[in-house]
C-alpha cells in the first residue's frame, strides 16, 4: 500500500480547516470570530537533531466571556521536512482549547497572553501516536489580523511556532 506524501497530507489538512471555519462561520460568527493563518515552527530540544523548520496552517474560533477574557477552539496542521537529507518527517495535526487574556481590558484588541491544552497527532513516515499538549503563548490583536508566538510542550515533539492570521468577523 502506498504511503501518503506530505502533499497529500497537506491537501487534505487544508480540506479539513476550510470545513471547519465553513461550519463556525456560518453558525455563530455574531458571537466571536474565526481566523484562518499560516504558521512557522522551529522544533526544539532533541528531535531538532531530526527535523527541520515546519510550516502549517491553523484556524481559530475565539468567543468573549467577559471583556478582557476569551475562550478559543484551535485546529491545526504542521509539516516538519528532513533535515540533512535523512529521510524524517513529521506532522503534527492539533487540536487545541483554551483561553486569552487581553491586558487592555477589551476582547479581540491589543496584547493578550493565553494557554491552550489539547491533543496533537503526530505522524512520521513509519508510525503515529497522540499526544497531549500545552501551549502557553502570546500575541497581539489587530482588527484583521491575529499575531502569536506560542511554546508547544507536546511531550518529545516541543516546538515554538508563530502564527500569522487573518480574523473574520467583527465585535
Amino acid at each position: 500500500m502506498k504511503q501518503p506524501t506530505v502533499y497529500t497530507k497537506l491537501k487534505s489538512a487544508v480540506f479539513m480547516t476550510f470545513a471547519l471555519s465553513t461550519f463556525i462561520m456560518t453558525s455563530s460568527l455574531a458571537q466571536g470570530r474565526f481566523s484562518v493563518g499560516a504558521e512557522l515552527a522551529f522544533p526544539q530540544d532533541d528531535w531538532a537533531d531530526f527535523v527541520g523548520l515546519g510550516f502549517g496552517i491553523s484556524g481559530r474560533y475565539e468567543a468573549p466571556i467577559n471583556e478582557n477574557l476569551s475562550w478559543m477552539a484551535t485546529a491545526g496542521f504542521l509539516s516538519f521536512g528532513e533535515e540533512d537529507d535523512n529521510d524524517v518527517n513529521v506532522t503534527i495535526i492539533p487540536f487545541n482549547g483554551g483561553i486569552k487574556y487581553y491586558f487592555n481590558g477589551s476582547s479581540f484588541d491589543g496584547f493578550y497572553g493565553g494557554a491552550e491544552l489539547g491533543l496533537n497527532f503526530v505522524g512520521g513516515d513509519a508510525d503515529s501516536e497522540t499526544e497531549l499538549g500545552f501551549s502557553p503563548q502570546v500575541g497581539y490583536h489587530l482588527p484583521v489580523v491575529d499575531i502569536s508566538l506560542r511554546y508547544s510542550l507536546v511531550n518529545d515533539f516541543d516546538y515554538v511556532a508563530f502564527r500569522v492570521a487573518y480574523v473574520f468577523g467583527s465585535n
